[in-house]
C-alpha cells in the first residue's frame, strides 16, 4: 500500500524536522544543504522517502523518515521549488517508479548510505526535544 505525503509547507524549511508520531529530529547543517542542494540530490531524497515506506525490508524509522523528508523539504526551498513542482515533478515520478519491477531491490539499497551521508552533514535520527 502506497503511502501518500501531502507536499509539506516550505516556509518551515529552519525548523528541525517532525514525523507523524511526533519525533523531532536534527537536520544537516544548512550550509552543507546548500551546497549539496540539486535536483538530483533532492530526487535520491524522496526516492528514499517513497522506498523506505513502501519497500519490504527497507522500512524507514521515524527519526530516519524525518530526517529524509525535512533534509528533503529544506534541498527544495534551496531550489526554489514550489509545492505544486514538488509534487509533479518528484513525488509523482517516485511513486510511478513504484510500479516498475526492481524498484524495491534498486532504490532500497541506496537509503542507508545516503541517511548515513545526512548524518555526515550534521544531521541525526535520535529524536530531540
Amino acid at each position: 500500500m502506497r503511502r501518500i505525503l501531502p507536499a509539506l509547507c516550505l516556509a518551515a524549511l529552519t525548523l528541525p524536522a517532525q514525523a507523524d508520531g511526533g519525533v523531532t529530529v536534527k537536520l544537516p547543517d544548512p550550509g552543507q544543504i546548500a551546497a549539496a542542494a540539486s535536483p538530483d540530490f533532492l530526487m535520491a531524497l524522496v526516492m528514499a522517502n517513497v522506498a523506505g515506506m513502501n519497500c519490504p525490508g527497507y522500512a524507514l524509522s521515524d527519526g530516519e523518515w524525518a530526517l529524509v523528508t525535512g533534509t528533503a523539504d529544506r534541498v527544495a526551498g534551496a531550489l526554489q521549488i514550489g509545492t505544486s513542482a514538488y509534487d509533479e515533478d518528484y513525488y509523482g515520478p517516485a511513486f510511478a517508479a513504484l510500479d516498475q519491477p526492481g524498484t524495491c531491490d534498486r532504490e532500497g539499497p541506496k537509503i542507508a548510505p545516503l541517511i548515513q551521508r545526512l548524518k555526515s552533514m550534521g544531521g541525526g535520527t535520535d529524536p530531540i526535544g
